[in-house]
């Protein structure tokens, strides 16, 4: 007998017992789903978050100081900003973080907006993933001749405008009794930095007292943001971009060690540096354990599964006893009958995976969906998924396949 004959045969027999096949492939059928479910939903959340980390600075060093427990003199100036610049060694890159709130009034359609104001330089480009998307960032004269422009989110100007190329287009921007008409010069990738700044979108509401369905996130130079807030540039944080090859670490202690010294306050917590590039890498870890524990404790029902198969193939053997005598008896191999129940295990395990894989590719869609995500589904995934399901079934299935091989021609032709 053939292969061809035996996927024949296998078929045939579980066309026959339809419904005990259905309900001996749902241990598969689960497992599978909600391994593929969990993979692809997890590694999609995963790939999400350091996706917005690497978008707020992957490759820079946020130097923040302690505000509960600051005083004024504690803060970083504009000045520590150009020394931390042009004095702290492997410092190639300096920009400030300013951060302020104010109504936005979106001169093309009359919107009302909150607006979540960064004050920077044009360095903080530098520590973006990704470029302006349309036009571009505002210049070193632009930032000391305090103009009026700004780089607005690409979210944030989908929601303002309609569309995200916006450029040369114009916002007013009004706080603390002032106003300011704004031009913006770019459209950047900008709205996950300015919402970790703010504390997330919450903020603007808490801010607005939920008046405001439209939040827009604006990073325009420091200097043109203290004239319209009115208030000191006293700065919470500062991003530092290092030299190539120099290490952010030390770079990050360098620059505190020169605020405690130009602040004169040498408390251990009162600056602090964060690597954002050791963050990408931890995110990723953890995300990357807790996906594979929990889709290997999904794993368990697979187990189930195949125990499930064994069992139902035993049953096989022992309602074809006859079949398994005849064949035998009329010069059928032992290898031919083991074949033809392995064959009838894989192939019963194998459309279990199957029917797993495409529900836990809808299930991994429909749960990112609801918190707009990705799944990251790959080829290679489905593609062990399939596999191992067969895997299952030649596994589970060789000991039935081998007890009905095994059989007496004489003992199975006297079964009843």
């Amino acid at each position: 007998m053939n292969i061809s004959e035996s996927l024949k045969i296998a078929v045939k027999c579980i066309k026959a017992n339809w419904m005990r096949s259905l309900l001996t492939m749902l241990g598969i059928i689960i497992g599978i789903s909600s391994v593929i479910m969990i993979i692809g939903a997890g590694t999609g959340v995963r790939d999400y978050i350091v996706g917005l980390i690497e978008d707020m600075g992957s490759n820079a060093v946020l130097v923040s100081v302690d505000a509960t427990t600051a005083q004024d003199s504690d803060y970083i100036t504009l000045d520590d900003v150009e020394n931390i610049k042009n004095k702290v060694d492997g410092v190639e890159r300096c920009s400030p973080m300013l951060m302020g709130f104010g109504r936005a009034t979106i001169d093309k359609s009359a919107t009302e907006a909150t607006a979540m104001l960064i004050g920077v330089n044009s360095d903080v480009q530098f520590a973006l993933t990704n470029t302006c998307e349309y036009g571009r960032f505002f210049t070193d004269e632009e930032y000391n001749a305090n103009a009026p422009v700004a780089v607005i989110g690409t979210n944030s100007a989908d929601m303002a405008f309609g569309y995200q190329d916006v450029t040369n287009e114009y916002i007013t921007v009004s706080s603390s009794g002032k106003s300011m008409k704004i031009k913006i010069c770019g459209v950047a990738n900008i709205d996950a930095l300015a919402n970790s700044l703010g504390g997330g979108s919450n903020m603007g509401e808490i801010f607005t007292q939920g008046t405001d369905k439209v939040i827009v996130a604006l990073f325009m130079p420091c200097t043109t943001l203290t004239q319209i807030t009115g208030a000191d540039a006293q700065l919470s944080s500062v991003f530092v971009i290092a030299e190539e090859g120099y290490d952010y670490d030390a770079l990050g202690n360098a620059t505190v060690n020169y605020l405690k010294s130009a602040h004169g306050n040498y408390s251990n917590s009162m600056y602090t540096a964060q690597n954002m590039a050791t963050y990408v890498e931890i995110v990723d870890i953890i995300m990357s354990v807790l996906t594979a524990f929990i889709a290997c404790v999904g794993a368990i029902s697979l187990i189930v599964g195949g125990i499930g198969v064994m069992n139902i193939m035993l049953v096989s053997v022992t309602e074809r006893t006859r079949e398994i005598g005849i064949r035998k008896s009329l010069g059928a191999k032992t290898k031919v009958i083991t074949m033809q129940f392995l064959t009838e295990s894989i192939i019963l395990c194998l459309i279990g995976g199957i029917i797993g894989v495409t529900i836990g590719v809808a299930g991994a869609y429909a749960a990112c969906s609801l918190i707009n995500i990705a799944p990251n589904i790959t080829w290679w995934l489905i593609l062990v998924a399939l596999l191992f399901s067969s895997g299952v079934g030649l596994f589970f299935g060789i000991y039935p396949a081998r007890k009905a091989a095994q059989m007496s021609p004489i003992d199975a032709l006297r079964s009843e």
